[in-house]
């Protein structure tokens, strides 16, 4: 029933003397998909067709969405095992579980578009399987299908999909799959030349043919209601005719919510131009005398036709005439499961009112091989549209894939898998920002990546600052951490003045960054930059003088020594010289404004301290959450320790190691100009350290503040916002117009999953650097990680007090809080 005869180099000549090639494309995500980009597109993709596709060729599209295998998370799975820090590993390996889960259950597909195209030689060329051709006329063949191969590609790639050209092995796993779609992949094609004779049938010697390595399955057509195909179960939906309307994409509603294994094949062959303009100067002959003769009465129906004929007599040099169809290949694993997906498929397809959907029962087999991808058969219901129409019914858009690899893997909302990773070959840096209400799942996103990226990188450093407690249960559970706690309460003690190990005095970096801390308390005279000029030469001669002075102390200086040396500093410079009297009234006038953070002032205590705590985990998370809402001065104080913090580990660890750097509410912790200004200079150099810096916030008006440094957020995370608010959003981080309708629809549902619109400037796509792609992700955890994640006021209060009769083990007080709510961990 199949003519396939072989394949050469990368194209599969069939019995009659076909050929035949093809290729992978893959439209834009669903981040683009809008009426008008797609109507523009339109136009590109008729000279597709026309240049595509010869007169009586034939292109076939194949949307393939095929039940996804444990191999896809095989590397979650694969990152647990290697993962030395054993609450990471549990949370990644239960991650895998639930991902396998829904594998087995059949709920998510891997979804893939590729085309075909007939290639017939010319008579003189042409030739078959009983006239077996030269080496040369195969090879002139193939050439000339190669040639039409990369012309394809090319025309595809300038009308906005990203198209390759298939190899053979490309071209072989394709058909091995839709023959035998019980197999998880495919095996390597041996082609002709390195076959040997490896067995005998009937005592003859028997060789490898293409046919014998396709078929690896039995097929049975017992049943009368559908072909089995090894140990799945087979049928075939067609339209049944052209729909009464189109509109660019409508293929899309065929495929809307299905998932495990379908094939939507559109085909497509270009009709004679010559033939069809003859075909309709005759009929219009023909009803000419039935509609305007003198004497004769017209008939409705043929006046209507001549109409139509007429009509499309206007589209000759314009439009071009098709024989097209559409057919949806079902296969399931039970006859239960076909059911379901039937009426799925047969409800999508009702929706397009283009007639009853046709089922072929006992026909199915035949109808299912003269499907198959490169066996160049056709489907036996057709429509014949112009060049417009066979473009509506093009796949218009896809679900992203993500990735080629991934710390973490989505599931997005067609239910297929997404790959994801901050660092990345495809992008150019690696930091992310989200953008969400409260309430979103912002949290559970940023730990469930987090977590993720750990266990990929196990020697990865990650600092944290949040402002609500958020992060603090993942913080407690994990090694190598240290938690540092801001506030009036707060029993933790950082002397800004410590050095590193070794160092007598500080360097550059660090005595402008001492600089900025006595600034927060002397504020800089706004208007006299003179003034200005002489307080810093005054402040770093204090600095500098301290740490001379307790050069052989076994303590650090600290604020208040700084206060008493700007009080004497005449009798201290660097040169023997007396001080100049402005910079002596200068140094005084500091002194007399730093007592602010000294004494009875409040910040006193955490800012005229000597350290009682070191830096020196791997995992550093700095809660905020003790500062009041209104203490601006303790919260740049806070700000100030942090950020060096941050500065000294970018440096400390080797730039090979990957570094990650989260600031949740964002706009809350950065109060000034001058600590933006900090953020924004690490940014500009957080690429070359093998840094990613991420950023939390409720409101997009934060990422104004970046100016053009927004660009250097690779990745965007955004949540529900009400249709009001996106408008802004969209405006504001300049996204695709569609995502105003898409955001008011992220779904957040409490317990299993919430919604975010991924986007990632991609490098090197389709469209040109920068090109924005992405989809709308589903961020699923085990029920463990969920619990280990949230953070809200009834999910800490349940927490607290399994923890606290788990001595204190957050990972075990959770289990057995999850133990007893569902029974489980999934």
């Amino acid at each position: 029933m199949l003519p396939y005869w072989d394949l050469y180099r990368d194209v599969l000549v069939l019995t009659d003397g076909r050929l035949m090639y093809g290729f992978y494309f893959e439209p834009p995500t669903h981040i683009h998909f809008t009426p008008d980009s797609l109507l523009r597109r339109s136009a590109r993709l008729k000279a597709v067709f026309d240049l595509a596709i010869p007169d009586g060729e034939t292109m076939t599209t194949y949307t393939s969405l095929r039940g996804a295998h444990e191999d896809a998370v095989a590397d979650t799975r694969r990152y647990a095992d290697a993962c030395s820090d054993p609450v990471i590993r549990e949370l990644t390996h239960a991650r895998a579980a639930l991902l396998e889960s829904k594998i087995s259950k059949g709920e998510v597909s891997h979804w893939r578009f590729f085309a075909t195209v007939t290639v017939t030689p010319s008579r003189e060329d042409r030739f078959t399987a009983d006239t077996a051709p030269s080496a040369r006329e195969i090879e002139d063949a193939v050439k000339g299908a190669l040639a039409l191969q990369a012309g394809t590609v090319a025309q595809m790639n300038a009308s906005g999909f990203r198209a390759t050209a298939m190899t053979q092995q490309d071209v072989f796993d394709e058909c091995f799959l839709y023959l035998n779609p019980g197999w998880p992949s495919a095996p390597a094609f041996v082609p002709q030349e390195e076959r040997s004779i490896s067995s005998s049938r009937r005592g003859l010697p028997d060789q490898q043919t293409l046919m014998r390595q396709l078929t690896a399955s039995v097929g049975s057509n017992l049943d009368a209601g559908y072909y089995a195909a090894g140990d799945r179960y087979v049928d075939v939906l067609s339209v049944s005719r052209l729909p009464e309307y189109t509109e660019t994409g409508y293929l899309r509603s065929i495929t809307e919510d299905l998932h495990g294994t379908y094939y939507v094949v559109v085909q497509a062959q270009r009709e004679s131009d010559y033939d069809v303009s003859n075909e309709l100067e005759k009929k219009k002959n023909d009803l000419w005398t039935r509609v305007r003769s003198p004497g004769v009465i017209p008939n409705g129906k043929a006046v209507n036709l001549l109409e139509q004929i007429e009509m499309a007599q206007r589209l000759e040099g314009l439009e071009s005439r098709f024989r097209a169809a559409v057919s949806v290949v079902l296969i399931a694993g039970t006859k239960d499961e076909l059911d379901t997906m039937k009426r799925r498929a047969r409800g999508n397809m009702s929706r397009l009112r283009a007639g009853l959907p046709i089922t072929y029962g006992f026909q199915a087999e035949a109808q299912y091989f003269s499907l198959a991808p490169f066996a160049g058969g056709f489907s036996g219901f057709q429509f014949s549209p112009y060049t417009s129409n066979v473009v509506d019914i093009f796949p218009p858009v896809s679900p992203w894939k993500g990735f080629d690899e991934g710390a973490i893997t989505f599931q997005n909302r067609d239910k297929s898998l997404i790959r994801f990773d901050l660092f990345t070959k495809s992008t150019i840096t690696a930091h992310f920002c989200v953008f969400a209400p409260t309430g979103s799942g912002k949290t559970v996103l940023v730990q469930s990546l987090y977590n993720a990226e750990l266990a990929r990188y196990p020697d990865a450093v990650l600092l944290v600052t949040d402002a609500k407690q958020d992060f603090e249960s993942f913080f407690k559970s994990i090694q190598d951490a240290q938690i540092i706690h801001f506030g009036y309460g707060s029993e933790t003690r950082l002397n800004v003045f410590d050095l590193e190990d070794g160092a007598a005095l500080p360097d550059g970096d660090k005595l402008a960054s001492l600089m900025s801390f006595v600034r927060i308390f002397v504020e800089p005279p706004v208007n006299d930059l003179r003034e200005k000029g002489y307080e810093d030469v005054a402040i770093m001669e204090g600095i500098m003088a301290i740490y001379v002075q307790f050069a052989q102390e076994d303590r650090t200086p600290q604020m208040s020594d700084l206060y008493r040396m700007l009080t004497i500093i005449e009798n201290y410079t660097d040169d023997g010289r007396r001080m100049e009297p402005q910079v002596i009234d200068a140094a005084r006038s500091a002194a007399v404004r730093l007592r602010k953070a000294l004494g009875s002032s409040p910040v006193a205590p955490f800012v005229d301290c000597q350290s009682n705590v070191t830096l020196n985990a791997r995992r550093l998370y700095f809660s905020i959450y003790g500062i009041p809402e209104d203490d601006d001065l303790m919260k740049r104080v806070a700000n100030h320790i942090i950020k060096n913090t941050i500065w000294s580990v970018a440096r400390k660890y080797e730039r090979g190691i990957k570094k990650f750097v989260f600031m949740d509410e964002f706009e809350n912790q950065v109060q000034t100009d001058q600590e933006l200004d900090a953020v924004k200079r690490m940014l500009r150099v957080f690429r070359s350290f093998g840094v990613s810096f991420g950023m939390g916030t409720q409101s997009v008006a934060a990422s104004a503040h970046f100016g053009d440094l927004r660009d250097s957020f690779s990745h965007l995370f955004i949540g529900r916002y009400s249709k009001d608010v996106a408008r802004d959003v969209v405006r504001v981080l300049s996204l695709p117009e569609v995502m105003e309708e898409t955001l008011p629809t992220l779904n957040n549902v409490v317990g299993q999953y919430s919604e975010f619109a991924l986007l990632v400037q991609a490098s090197g796509e389709a469209g040109g650097a920068g090109t924005r792609v992405g989809d709308v992700i589903q961020v699923q955890e085990s029920k463990l990680a969920l619990w280990m994640f949230n953070s809200g006021n009834d999910e800490v209060a349940q927490k607290g007090p399994y923890i606290e009769r788990a001595g204190g083990d957050v990972l075990k007080g959770v289990k057995n809080l999850v133990l007893d709510k569902f029974g489980g961990y999934l």
